[in-house]
Formats: structure tokens, C-alpha cells, sequence
């Protein structure tokens, strides 16, 4: 396959792509709701989030952690009942946004630090972690970084990599044995606004170009392997999943900035087969 497939186009605007139990999820961020796509291409509502879905991680049991976005907490989902995990609102000056979840159960939640789509002024954010198998007191593992979005880690390399939105940059971190963030270091600088990502065996990433409406796969060292065009449409996200983790989801929308701000959007989900499979999370 040569070009990517579609999947389905029955979502709003899908985010936060997770591969999990056979089924691509994702939050449909205007439709507030979490959905699950199988590979025939047929959509499942799995639980609708007042708060808007962001974020979206599996904890050890195989519970969902979803990021409130307007509500500024953590939910879980065990299949049955939504319930509050932490009420991150005090600490938080913009909205919650992408989130990425480690074997153990440690997430780390981006604070955007203002409202992009509000038109208010930018102002730096900052990345939250919160231990949902310690003592659930949430702690900024990371300061000053310029809207964080997509995130994806690698716990045997102690390795966070970030896309920084309004920076245009992903940027990469080590993790503390206490779970914060240091030795920040530009993977690489990009040309527009950033947003999902996540990552192969060789340490290459794929990162959704926003406005751009491409897929960049970058090498280490921040050479450009590879972009993959959305036709005209925003590149909000990507995954790497399917059984062998070779199948990579490229979630995008048709909409503007400005329909956008508005909840209008039309979500489309495709999918490519890749020579190198996905590792760490998600």
C-alpha cells in the first residue's frame, strides 16, 4: 500500500489515537465523546465526557484514564461508570490536553497554559504528572513548555517526547526516577503548528503538522524521512498499532481554524502500512 486507506470518517474530530485490545480509540473531541474503531472500519461510542475528551491512556487494569479538557480533571472509565480521579483545575492555567500513561500507571498530562481556540493571549504551560498507583498528588514534572500536545514515551530509554504547538517544536526529555522531566533537547524544528505523535523501534517519530495538513516522520537526528500529505485536511494525530504495531493511524479533519474555534468539524481516520513498528507508548 502506497497511500493510506480509509478507516472511517464517521467522527467529528478525532484525537489522542490509542491502540488498545484490537480497536483504534480516540477521542471525537466535538462529538464529547470517546469512540473505538475496529479495522473493518465500524465506530462504537464508548463513553460520552461532558468535560470534552483530550487525553486518553490505559492503566494496568485495563481501565481508561481520559483527560477533561473544559473540567480540568482525570477521569477513569472501567466499562461501567465514569469516575474522578483527580481535579487537576487548581494547578492548571489553560486546558488539559494530549496525555500519555506509562505500564505503571504514571501519566503525564499536558496544561496548554492558555486557550488557543478562545483567541487568548499565549502563555506557557506546563506537563503534570500524576502517580494513579501512588498517592495520586499531582506534581508539574515540566515548566515553561509551549502548549503541550502530543506525547508519547519509552521507559527503558527514560525518554518523553513532546510536541511543544505555538514552539513548533518536538522536543525531547529525560524522566526522573520521580517521574519529572529534564535535559530538554529539540528533536527537531518544524514549519507550522504541531500536534499528535508517537514512535517507531529506531527512535524515528511521526508528528501530525496542524495547518500544514501533513505527517512528518523524523529520524533522531531530525532529518525528514518521509511526509505524508492530508489532502487538504488538518494532520491532528497519529499511532502506530494493529497486532504487530505496523499499521499507522493518521487522524485528521476537514475544517479550518476558524470552523473549528466553532465545534464544526468532519473527522476522517485512515490508515498506512510501515516497515518499522511502533514502540513505548502509546
Amino acid at each position: 500500500m502506497t497511500r493510506p486507506e480509509l478507516v472511517t470518517h464517521d467522527a467529528v474530530y478525532p484525537e489522542s489515537p490509542r491502540w488498545y485490545d484490537g480497536e483504534l480509540w480516540f477521542s471525537d473531541v466535538h462529538a464529547y465523546a470517546v469512540k473505538a474503531v475496529d479495522t473493518a472500519g465500524t465506530v462504537r461510542t464508548v463513553v460520552d465526557v461532558p468535560g470534552r475528551p483530550a487525553g486518553l491512556g490505559f492503566l494496568p487494569d485495563g481501565s481508561l484514564l481520559i483527560a477533561g479538557a473544559l473540567d480540568r480533571r482525570l477521569w477513569r472509565w472501567d466499562g461501567t461508570s465514569l469516575q474522578m480521579l483527580a481535579d487537576l483545575s487548581p494547578m492548571v492555567h489553560g486546558l488539559l490536553n494530549d496525555m500519555v500513561v506509562d505500564a505503571r500507571g504514571r501519566a503525564y498530562v499536558g496544561d496548554t497554559g492558555f486557550n488557543l481556540m478562545a483567541g487568548e493571549p499565549p502563555r506557557a504551560g506546563a506537563v503534570i504528572t500524576v502517580d494513579t498507583g501512588g498517592d495520586m498528588t499531582p506534581v508539574v514534572a515540566a515548566s515553561g513548555v509551549q502548549f503541550p500536545n502530543g506525547a508519547a514515551l519509552d521507559e527503558p530509554s527514560h525518554t518523553l517526547w513532546l510536541s511543544e504547538t505555538t514552539a513548533r517544536r518536538v522536543t525531547r526529555f529525560r524522566i526522573g526516577s520521580d517521574g519529572r522531566l529534564s535535559e530538554a533537547r529539540t528533536v527537531i524544528d518544524l514549519p507550522g503548528l504541531c500536534d499528535g505523535l508517537c514512535v517507531d523501534h529506531d527512535g524515528n517519530v511521526w508528528v501530525a503538522l496542524l495547518e500544514a495538513g501533513e505527517f512528518w516522520h523524523v529520524a533522531p537526528d531530525g532529518a525528514v524521512l518521509q511526509v505524508l500529505p492530508a489532502d487538504g485536511r488538518l494532520a491532528v494525530a497519529c499511532v502506530l498499532g494493529g497486532p504487530d504495531r505496523r499499521d499507522l493511524y493518521l487522524c485528521s479533519a476537514a475544517t479550518t481554524m476558524a470552523e473549528l474555534a466553532q465545534g464544526s468539524s468532519r473527522g476522517l481516520i485512515h490508515r498506512l502500512r510501515v516497515d518499522t513498528a511502533g514502540a513505548g507508548r502509546p
